[in-house]
C-alpha cells in the first residue's frame, strides 16, 4: 500500500472550516477512497468523517489518531459528486463537511452514544451524600434508572453546566462506569417477510387448502408475506407453519423500497397536447442539438404563462433518456411537484424518483438510494435534488428559475439554480432555465450571451393572455371602517363568475385574520417578544402568532395593559378574506391555500386536486397559489394588497411585485374560456404594476436594471452580506465594530481591493431581532468576483485570529437574496 494511503484528509458534519488528518489502520487501507464515510475519534467522542483524499503533509508535533471504522458504500459519493460538493464549499465560504451532510439523506450521520450506570460503591457512597449536592442528584438520578443506565445527552439536558467537569470528578472517584457504542442511524433500510418456494411436496401429505397455497407459492417462486395473507385469509395461523415444517417454504426479510405515494394525482392528467407551435419546435430542435453534442450547454426558456414550456422540457428529457443519460428536474415548491410526478409518468415510461422534503425520511432516504443505485432515470425534486446522485447526467432544468425558492437560508446557504449551470459544465450537460418572468441576473446573462435565449412569446392553441385591470383602491369608498376589501369591480366580477360556475382565484401574500392588534385607548400593540415584529391574529383558534418564531399568545378580549375593551384587529389576511367571501357570498365554495393549511403530508395536492375536480370554485391563497398552478377551469384571478411586496426594504422588491403579479395572472383562462385578472393597488402608477398588466416583461427589464446599474446592485456587482446574530446586543455591537475595523483596514492596505470592494454598515439588520437573536449585518459589494471572493477569504482569516466575543455567531451568505 503507497504511503499516501497512510493518511486522509477528513472532513466533519460540523460548522468548522477546517478539515482533519487521520491515520487509517492497515486492515482499512482497501476500503478507504475519497467519498466514503468513515468513523473517527474526536474529543471525547466519534464522529462520522468524509474522506477527502489522501495526505502527505502532516500537521506538525500533533499525535494523528486512527480511524475508527469504514461505513457502508451505500451512502457513499463519488469522487465526481466530491468534486462539485467542494466547489460548493469553495464558492459559498461553508464548512466542506456541512456541504457533504447537506448533500446525503437526512438521519444517516452516525454519532457514538456515552453511556453511564452506578457501580456498587457510587451506591454505597449515595447513602453519605447529601441529597441537594450535584453529586448526590447525580447518583440518584443514575440510581433511578438502574442497569440501563443513562445517556450523556439525556443527563446534560436534566443538568446545568459545568456538567461534564462534576461527571468526569465522580467517575474518577470509581461510582459510576461509562460504556461507549455506537448510537444507530435515524433512518436504515426497511425489510418485509417474503415467503420462498424450496422443494415439491413428495410424500408429504397436505390438505386441499394447504396444496392451493403451496401451488400458488411454487408457481410464484417467491410471494410478499403481507400479500399472502391478504389473497389467503387465515394463511398463518396453521397452513404455513406446516408448509415450513417440511421444508418446503421459508420466511426470510428482504429489503423494501419505500416509495412515496401521491394521493389525487391522477386528477392532474390532461394528455399531451396535439400539436406543438413553431416556437416550442425551435426550442426542441436547439435543445436536442445541443444534447447531441454532449458539451455544456446553458438556455434560458422565456415563455409567457401558458405557452407550453412543460412540454418543451418533456421532450428535452425524452430526447436525454433516449441517449442513455439521466435527467434532473428542479422545482420550486413542493407544491408543484404532484403536478408535474403525474404528467410525466403519464408521459415517460422511464422510473423516476422524487426527492423533497415533504417525503418522511424513510421515504427520502430510499429515492436517494434508488438514485444511488441507478435504478432511475429522472429525478424530480426541490433545491436538494441538486445533490442528486446521479451518475450520467444529460440535462438539467430549472422551472421557474426566479423563484427564490431555489435559495437556502439556513445553514449551507446556496443557490440551486445556480449549482444547476455549475454541476452542468463540470458534466457536460445541458442546462435549462425557464420562467415566464426570468430573474434580472438570468435574462442579462441571455442579453451578454452566456445563455442561449429560447423564446415562446404566445400561449398554446393561440389562447389570449388575460384582460389585465388595474384598481385604485383610493378611489374606493365604503361604509367599512376600514377601507373596503372589495373594490366594487372585483366584488361584481366574483358574483358573475360564480353566476356561471366557472372558477377564480384569489391572492393575498399574507397569511392570518388580521395583522395586528391595537388598543385604541392605550395604543398598546401585540408584539413578538422573539422578533421585531407584531403578532398576527388567527381566526381559528383565537391566537396571536408570531409567523418568524411561531410565538403564540391566547387571545383576549380586553387590552393586557390597561384592561380597556377598545382592542381592535386591522389589516387583512387570508383568513379574515375567507371569512368576508362566505359572508358576502354563501353560494361559493370555498377553499384556502397557505402555510397554515398545508401543514399535512399531501396537503397541496389535495387542495388542488379538489379546485381541478370542481369541488371549490374559488381559491384563496398566498404566493403558493401563483407558481405555475396548471387549472383550466380558473377564469378570473383577483389580486388584493397587489403593493404588499413593494413595501419591503430590499433591493429586490420591484422585481418580486412584477413577478408574483405576472405569474398569479397566469393562472386566468389557461382553459377553453378567456381570462379576466383584476389588481386592487393603492399604488397604480408604480412601473412594476404598470408592465405587469402590460405583460411586459422586456420593458420591466429594461427599467429596472438602468436603477440596478445606477444604485450599483446584481447584475452589474456582486454581493456577499456577513450577518451577525447574538443573545446580548452589546455583544454583538463590539463584535460589528471590530468586523467594521478589519474590513476598513483591508481596504486601506490592500492595493488588490482598492476600487473593487464597498461596504455597507454594518447596520442592525431591518428585522433587529428575530427567533430570540439580535442581528446585525455588512453588505460587501464587489466589480469583480475574484477580488469580492479572496477579500472575504482574508477576512475570515483574520476574524478567526482577531474577533473572539462568545455568544456572537458570523453568517456568511453568498449571492444573498433576502436580507431582512
Amino acid at each position: 500500500m503507497p504511503e499516501s494511503k497512510r493518511y486522509v484528509e477528513v472532513a466533519l458534519g460540523l460548522p468548522v472550516r477546517k478539515t482533519f488528518t487521520y491515520e487509517v489502520p492497515e486492515d482499512f487501507r482497501s476500503e478507504v477512497s475519497p467519498g466514503k464515510r468513515a468513523l473517527v475519534p474526536f474529543g471525547r467522542r466519534f464522529l462520522t468523517a468524509y474522506v477527502l483524499g489522501p495526505t502527505l503533509k502532516l500537521p506538525p508535533r500533533i499525535k494523528i489518531l486512527p480511524l475508527r471504522q469504514v461505513l457502508d458504500d451505500e451512502i457513499s459519493i463519488t469522487e465526481k459528486l466530491l468534486k462539485f460538493l467542494l466547489w460548493v464549499s469553495s464558492y459559498y465560504l461553508q464548512p466542506i463537511g456541512e456541504v457533504i451532510k447537506t448533500a446525503l439523506p437526512a438521519g444517516t450521520h452516525l454519532r457514538s452514544r456515552e453511556t453511564y450506570f452506578l457501580t456498587e460503591k457510587g451506591l454505597a457512597a449515595l447513602e453519605s451524600l447529601p441529597a441537594a449536592s450535584r453529586e448526590g442528584q447525580i447518583l440518584e438520578e443514575l440510581k433511578d434508572r438502574g442497569k440501563k443506565g443513562a445517556l450523556f445527552t439525556s443527563l446534560a439536558r436534566k443538568f446545568s453546566s459545568p456538567f461534564r467537569t462534576s461527571l468526569e470528578k465522580i467517575r474518577e472517584k470509581g461510582w459510576i462506569d461509562r460504556t461507549e457504542d455506537i448510537g444507530k442511524p435515524q433512518v436504515r433500510e426497511k425489510t418485509v417477510s417474503w415467503v420462498r418456494f424450496l422443494k415439491n411436496q413428495g410424500e408429504v401429505l397436505l390438505t386441499s387448502r394447504q396444496r392451493e397455497i403451496f401451488d400458488f407459492i411454487r408457481q410464484a417462486g417467491e410471494w410478499p408475506l403481507g400479500e399472502l395473507k391478504k389473497r389467503f385469509p387465515g394463511v398463518s395461523s396453521s397452513i404455513l407453519p406446516k408448509l415450513k415444517t417440511h421444508g418446503l417454504v421459508e420466511v426470510f426479510p428482504k429489503e423494501f423500497l419505500r416509495q412515496p405515494s401521491w394521493e389525487g394525482i391522477e386528477d392532474w392528467t390532461d394528455g399531451p397536447p396535439s400539436l406543438l407551435t413553431d416556437d416550442q419546435k425551435k426550442a426542441v430542435g436547439e435543445i436536442s442539438t445541443a444534447l447531441h453534442s454532449r458539451k455544456f450547454h446553458p438556455f434560458l426558456l422565456h415563455g409567457v404563462t401558458g405557452s407550453g414550456k412543460t412540454e418543451v422540457y418533456l421532450q428535452a428529457i425524452q430526447e436525454a433518456l433516449s441517449q442513455g443519460r439521466q435527467a434532473l428536474l428542479l422545482v420550486p415548491e413542493i407544491a408543484l411537484t404532484a403536478q408535474l410526478v403525474s404528467y410525466f409518468q403519464s408521459r415517460i415510461h422511464d422510473p423516476m424518483a422524487v426527492l423533497h422534503s415533504g417525503l418522511s425520511s424513510g421515504e427520502r432516504y430510499d429515492e436517494w438510494r434508488r438514485v444511488k443505485k441507478g435504478l432511475v432515470k429522472l429525478v424530480i425534486g426541490v433545491r436538494s435534488a441538486i445533490f442528486a446522485p446521479l451518475d450520467s447526467l444529460g440535462i438539467i432544468i430549472v422551472d421557474e428559475e426566479h423563484d427564490p425558492s431555489y435559495k437556502q437560508e439556513e445553514k449551507v446557504r446556496y443557490n440551486a439554480r445556480d449549482l444547476a449551470l455549475v454541476r452542468g459544465k463540470m458534466e457536460s450537460a445541458v442546462v435549462v432555465l425557464g420562467s415566464a418572468t426570468p430573474s434580472l441576473e438570468s435574462y442579462y446573462n441571455a442579453q451578454e450571451k452566456k445563455f442561449r435565449l429560447l423564446p415562446l412569446p404566445s400561449r398554446v392553441d393561440e389562447k389570449p393572455l388575460p384582460e389585465i385591470r388595474v384598481l385604485d383602491m383610493r378611489q374606493e369608498k365604503g361604509g367599512e371602517k376600514e377601507r373596503p376589501i372589495f373594490s366594487r369591480a372585483l366584488e361584481d366580477a366574483l358574483r358573475e363568475n360564480a353566476e356561471r360556475k366557472e372558477q377564480a382565484l384569489l391572492f393575498l401574500n399574507r397569511r392570518g385574520f388580521s395583522t395586528f392588534a391595537l388598543c385604541r385607548d392605550c395604543g398598546f400593540t401585540y408584539k413578538c417578544p422573539n422578533c421585531s415584529v407584531s403578532l398576527t391574529y388567527h381566526l381559528p383558534d383565537k391566537t396571536f402568532r408570531c409567523h418568524y418564531c411561531d410565538h403564540t399568545l391566547s387571545g383576549l378580549d380586553r387590552c393586557p395593559q390597561c384592561a380597556s375593551a377598545g382592542l381592535m384587529l386591522f389589516g387583512i389576511g387570508t383568513q379574515r378574506l375567507e371569512e368576508e367571501i362566505k359572508k358576502k357570498f354563501p353560494q361559493i365554495q370555498v377553499g384556502r391555500m397557505d402555510r397554515d393549511t398545508t401543514t399535512g403530508k399531501a396537503s397541496h395536492q389535495r387542495i388542488l386536486g379538489r379546485v381541478r375536480r370542481g369541488e371549490v370554485n374559488l381559491l384563496i391563497g398566498t404566493q403558493m397559489i401563483a407558481k405555475g398552478h396548471d387549472l383550466p377551469r380558473v377564469t378570473l384571478v383577483g389580486v388584493l394588497a397587489a403593493d404588499l411586496s413593494l413595501n419591503v426594504p430590499d433591493f429586490r422588491a420591484s422585481e418580486r411585485t412584477f413577478q408574483l403579479l405576472t405569474q398569479v395572472a397566469g393562472r386566468a383562462g389557461r382553459g377553453a374560456l378567456p381570462g379576466k385578472v383584476i389588481i386592487q393597488t393603492y399604488n397604480p402608477n408604480h412601473y412594476s404594476i404598470q408592465m405587469a398588466q402590460a405583460q411586459d416583461y422586456l420593458a420591466f427589464y429594461q427599467q429596472e436594471t438602468y436603477f440596478r446599474k445606477e444604485a450599483a446592485y446584481p447584475p452589474f456587482v456582486r454581493l456577499i452580506n456577513l450577518r451577525l446574530e447574538g443573545n446580548s446586543e452589546s455583544q454583538l455591537l463590539r463584535y460589528a465594530r471590530g468586523l467594521d475595523q478589519l474590513v476598513q483596514q483591508m481596504v486601506k492596505e490592500g492595493k488588490k481591493f482598492a476600487g473593487q470592494v464597498e461596504a455597507l454598515g454594518p447596520s442592525m439588520a431591518p428585522l433587529a431581532r428575530l427567533r430570540g437573536k439580535f442581528r446585525c449585518q455588512m453588505l460587501l459589494k464587489g466589480k469583480k468576483w475574484s477580488s469580492l471572493h479572496d477579500f472575504v477569504e482574508q477576512l475570515l482569516q483574520k476574524i478567526e485570529a482577531e474577533i473572539s466575543i462568545p455568544g456572537v455567531k458570523l453568517i456568511v451568505d453568498v449571492d444573498p437574496i433576502y436580507m431582512l
